[in-house]
């Protein structure tokens, strides 16, 4: 897992509200998602990146005075730590 977080947030603001999420399947297990929220922060950079996990795969968050952009590409499988693999559904 790569994970890069840097915010400065007001902390006298409680505000967090979702302002669109739109979401898609690219495949049979990838999916994508891209969101806008209205928050307490004044600038955001966050980045994940996740392997071998529950919906593992690439996010990145921007945000400036307040108003945050998410971009999530990730699989919509879940990990099976015993066996080492995904989770299969019959």
């Amino acid at each position: 897992m790569i994970n890069f977080n840097f915010s400065i947030s007001n902390p006298w603001s409680h505000r967090w509200k979702t302002l669109w999420c739109k979401h898609s399947l690219l495949s049979i297990y990838k999916a994508v998602e891209f969101n806008g929220y209205k928050t307490n922060t004044i600038i955001t950079v966050d980045f994940n990146l996740t392997s071998q996990t529950d919906h593992a795969g690439l996010r990145l968050m921007l945000g400036l005075f307040g108003y945050e952009v998410e971009v999530h590409f990730y699989d919509t499988r879940h990990w099976d730590n015993e066996k080492d693999s995904w989770t299969v559904y019959n």
